[in-house]
């Protein structure tokens, strides 16, 4: 039978067009990996799937607080060698963007025996039109604690970055958390899993699943 070295060629161009530009992951397995105003954590929170290694983000008095978590850089992590580049590239993606991450509180994120409430949110900075983009309770299980309450409660978050109004053409890229809560109490919550991604366009797929099949059509002869 013949060979399709022309459908082969293309099959390897598409495979490569859609993985040749590096997602950025920050897993916290062994350090901070560039994050800013938290401490790592190898074993906490326990019970957490995604262990070892988390960050966690200390907000220590009440009210409201706000801290710069991660400001991307002009050097390598998370799995590319410019993580500003990246994160330019990702954002003139648009609605194919996405950011994703884990959130988790414990026992120990509280005063010990004191019932109390708190909110935890994100902000996204940059420098374009949106700016500054505060969302003020992401964590939907937040609320009213009870004291001496132990329960792990966590929360996944995936979204497109225009949820952080990161938008095409933004050149800096900022990531923060808030909180608010009562009095002097202390907000304490662990971070996972940071990833900024993007999500193939249909039209992508398509072209690159005609080029897997060229793939096994030219080892099948």
């Amino acid at each position: 039978m013949k060979r399709t070295p022309i459908l082969s060629a293309l099959a390897l161009v598409l495979a490569g067009s859609v993985t040749s530009r590096a997602d950025l992951l920050y897993t916290f397995n062994s350090d901070v990996e560039g994050c800013q105003n938290v401490i790592w954590q190898a074993a906490d929170p326990v019970g957490w799937t995604g262990l070892p290694g988390t960050i966690m983000q200390s907000h220590t008095g009440g009210g409201w607080q706000n801290f710069m978590t991660k400001e991307f850089s002009w050097g390598p992590g998370g799995g590319s060698d410019n993580q500003q580049l990246e994160m330019r590239a990702l954002a003139n993606l648009g609605a194919n963007a996405r950011i994703s991450f884990d959130i988790m509180v414990d026992g120990k994120s509280f005063p010990a025996g004191q019932s109390t409430w708190y909110q935890l949110g994100v902000v996204g900075n940059s420098d374009g039109a949106t700016g500054w983009t505060q969302l003020g309770n992401i964590f939907s299980v937040s609320g009213w604690h009870n004291a001496d309450d132990a329960t792990l409660l966590t929360m996944h978050i995936d979204q497109p970055f225009s949820w952080l109004g990161w938008e095409p053409g933004d050149s800096w890229f900022q990531f923060w958390t808030i909180a608010n809560s009562d009095g002097a109490v202390p907000v304490n919550a662990y971070f996972d899993n940071l990833k900024l991604y993007a999500v193939p366009e249909p039209s992508t797929l398509a072209l690159l699943a005609v080029g897997t099949g060229a793939l096994l059509i030219r080892r099948r002869h």
